[in-house]
């Protein structure tokens, strides 16, 4: 029998235990937390109101929720701001940029702990027919698949979280190359090899960019085949709809009839600018799919123009065969007015915006930032002719801001309560001169999170702090199946943004787009702060985020 001592001893440790773990802790304690949050307000993720509570920190877990009476290595007075899990970007290029930068400001002074990769070009695999990725300088690539990748930057050092999607262009890429044709049985096995080893390296599913060379090459089918493979390792199809602002509701179902031939999720990237101003017919079909139990999901960033690379804007079959072949194309006058014909015909969505409201972000500071029509009037040729020659300077490479909706159809998708927030970009650091494409961000990239909470939740209350927080966090979380991130909760990933309702603000304008955004006052990332008292910490505590499929690597008879 037991010594009353020794019972004594056993139930006052079950007591402190349960009592970190349960919303509260033991009185008198000392250093039990590496961090807590005293006295904020509590907006967990999940839509239900924030309550005032204590945030305790015990490595890169949250310990406990509730009150505090026992001291942390560090104890942060939060009392009038709010703590909340921290922001999931759910559509994000970054994956070039952070192997050259790993600490991405502009998307910490947002909040951002998660950034979600591969669109429609993924890290990995490469190899086969695929060019190699055009990556920062002194960068080579010293993986081959996705899950090297991952690991590759992980061990470099990122200041978030990330994960990816394996991109439809990729493997078609790795696959059968650049050529616009059907692939054939043979390609289509060895692309559906390549997702399922991508998706058992950790892919979250397949993503497809069907406005861009050379994904826009595969047809339904194909595109079903593969998602097939990822809907048997639990993943999501994620698509950038074929037919981006040519309000062609087809490009919509055409998603949404892969998702429910494949048996998967369908997720689609930046929703405001694929429904644009068809906002309404496009809700529409993605409700009758919902009603009949397909489960579609969307993500949105509050601007009215969009970005898009420099390329993009020729006609499909003049990018076909890779870059080499599309600048061999630029050179030769008969094939020019075949293009220009294209710029008005296919597809003709960019003849409805008008080259004066098309602007490109290019090396060249006499035209940078200049709209098509300006660059044009300067050079005193024909808009088509201006933006073809501009093509041909940047040797493909560069962007264009173009306007892509109006303000009312925006707030339509906005209010749907399965869109998430995405913005479509990549980490900016302004100190970085040589960074990608540092010469003309889009607002969007430093401003997508604060101006969602600024001007839509405080401002316009278009919604709750509580929904657009859960728009940031859960929702994300859920559509990706991140059990341990988007919700704060004991036991959770100290994944966690406290930002000042009152003052949080977006300051990057089309204009003036190079300015960071106010009111992130602490982040934390696997309970690392990467911002603290507002200002970059450097700390680089990111980790790869693997999807449901992922299948850890078979360690050696040696353990390693």
């Amino acid at each position: 029998m037991k010594s009353r001592s020794s019972l004594l001893l056993l139930a006052t440790t079950v007591l402190l235990f349960t009592s970190i773990g349960m919303g509260g802790d033991r009185p008198g304690s000392v250093d039990v937390y590496d961090i807590v949050l005293k006295g904020g307000t509590v907006i967990d993720g999940t839509g239900k109101p924030g309550y005032v509570a204590d945030v305790g920190i015990r490595g890169d877990r949250i310990a406990v929720i509730g009150p505090i009476t026992a001291k942390g290595k560090q104890t942060i007075d939060a009392r009038g701001l709010v703590i909340a899990p921290g922001f999931i970007d759910m559509h994000n290029h970054s994956d070039m940029v952070r192997l050259g930068n790993g600490r991405g400001p502009s998307y910490s002074l947002q909040g951002v702990t998660t950034e979600v990769f591969g669109e429609d070009m993924s890290m990995g695999p490469l190899g086969g027919k695929r060019q190699s990725p055009d990556l920062p300088s002194g960068i080579k690539p010293d993986w081959k698949t996705l899950g090297e990748f991952l690991s590759r930057l992980e061990k470099q050092g990122s200041a978030a979280n990330f994960c990816s999607f394996v991109g439809s262009g990729t493997i078609r890429a790795v696959a059968v190359g650049y050529d616009n044709r059907p692939a054939t049985s043979a390609e289509l096995e060895e692309e559906k090899k390549l997702v399922r080893e991508a998706m058992a390296e950790g892919a979250m599913g397949l993503s497809s960019g069907l406005s861009y060379a050379p994904n826009i090459y595969m047809s339904t089918e194909e595109l079903t085949a593969l998602a097939r493979e990822v809907g048997a390792a639990g993943g999501v199809y994620a698509s950038h709809v074929r037919t981006i602002n040519g309000q062609d509701p087809n490009a919509i179902r055409e998603a949404i009839q892969i998702g429910e031939g494949a048996g998967v999720p369908v997720h689609l990237f930046h929703l405001n600018s694929v429904a644009s101003t068809s906002a309404p017919e496009f809700l529409k079909i993605i409700h009758e799919a919902r009603q009949r139990g397909v489960r579609v999901t969307g993500d949105a960033y509050p601007y009215t123009w969009g970005i898009t690379w420099l390329a993009s804007y020729l006609p499909t079959w003049a990018q076909a065969g890779g870059t080499e072949a599309m600048l061999a194309r630029l050179r030769d006058p008969e094939q020019r007015k075949l293009i220009a014909h294209g710029f008005q015909n296919d597809p003709p969505y960019y003849a409805r915006i008008g080259w004066d409201n098309v602007r490109v972000g290019v090396d060249d500071p006499a035209i940078n930032g200049k709209l098509v029509s300006e660059v044009a009037a300067i050079r005193h040729i024909s808009a088509d002719d201006a933006y073809m020659d501009v093509v041909l300077e940047q040797h493909g490479k560069g962007i264009v801001i173009d306007k892509n909706n109006e303000e009312d159809t925006l707030q339509l998708v906005m209010r749907e309560p399965y869109v998430a927030v995405g913005t479509d970009g990549w980490a900016v650091d302004l100190d970085d001169k040589n960074g990608f494409m540092a010469q003309l961000p889009h607002p969007r990239m430093l401003a997508t999170f604060t101006k969602w909470l600024a001007r839509y939740v405080r401002e316009q209350h278009l919604m709750s702090r509580e929904e657009a927080v859960r728009r940031m966090t859960s929702l994300p979380a859920s559509i990706l199946g991140l059990a341990d991130r988007g919700i704060l909760a004991e036991g959770k990933a100290a994944d966690i943004v406290v930002f000042d309702p009152e003052k949080i603000l977006d300051r990057a304008t089309f204009p003036d787009p190079k300015h960071y955004s106010e009111g992130i006052l602490y982040l934390y990332v696997n309970g690392q702060a990467v911002v603290r008292e507002g200002k970059i910490t450097g700390a680089l505590p990111g980790r790869a985020l693997r999807g449901p499929g992922y299948r850890a690597p078979a360690r050696t008879a040696a353990g390693n």
